[in-house]
């Protein structure tokens, strides 16, 4: 079964980390959130929907995408039922941090040969704050222009499902963007920077691959 983690995020600078049995000192004086309870969401080939308390249901959809070759990769999709119409559904955005917070209408996975993935999705709910939570985790190997199967470093960003501001053009629900952890590890395979950034034990959170819990020696 997998253990719970608990993570101190420091939203405007810096970050504190905890594990399950201590405690770590505050990075600074401003106010810290406090993400606990991780439990992924197994996402394998088909729509997830999950019900997060005070939103609509949500819907997590995967499209793989195949290229006939090593870049095959999945779409992800996120859907709510909207409400003056329920027939029809809305899709759910991602903040773009590499591009000035512009919104994207789905997330993607890079796993190559999925034995040295570059990007990994996952889902998972939590709490933020002790408040019930939808996060979603993207698990990034920052390998620049070496091999794909060259150990490197990674980042991991975490954002939660959050509500638009309710002005008239914006959008009804999104993943805001809360913290950028930096893996302590160097990899192969992003899932295994991402275990090692929230301490959450390896495990086959998502797709239709088996896990890689080490990189070969």
């Amino acid at each position: 079964m997998m253990r719970r983690s608990v993570l101190t995020l420091m939203l405007c600078s810096g970050l504190a980390f905890a594990t399950p049995q201590g405690h770590a000192a505050p990075a600074s004086t401003k106010p810290t959130s406090k993400i606990t309870d991780i439990q992924p969401i197994l996402i394998g080939n088909r729509p997830v929907t999950v019900h997060p308390t005070g939103f609509p249901p949500v819907t997590i959809t995967p499209f793989w995408r195949e290229n006939g070759n090593a870049w095959g990769y999945t779409l992800y999709a996120v859907s709510t039922p909207e409400a003056e119409a329920p027939y029809r559904t809305t899709l759910v955005d991602t903040e773009d941090a590499d591009h000035n917070g512009q919104l994207l209408d789905m997330v993607q996975d890079i796993p190559h040969t999925g034995e040295d993935a570059l990007q990994t999705i996952h889902f998972a709910s939590g709490r933020v704050n002790g408040k019930p939570a939808l996060l979603l985790f993207v698990s990034t190997r920052d390998n620049g222009t070496n091999p794909v199967p060259q150990l490197s470093p990674a980042h991991i960003r975490v954002y939660q499902l959050t509500k638009g501001d309710g002005e008239p053009g914006s959008t009804l629900f999104y993943f805001a963007l809360r913290t950028t952890l930096q893996s302590p590890v160097t990899t192969c395979h992003a899932d295994i920077a991402l275990s090692a950034a929230t301490k959450i034990p390896f495990a086959k959170w998502n797709g239709d691959q088996e896990p890689v819990p080490t990189c070969p020696q």
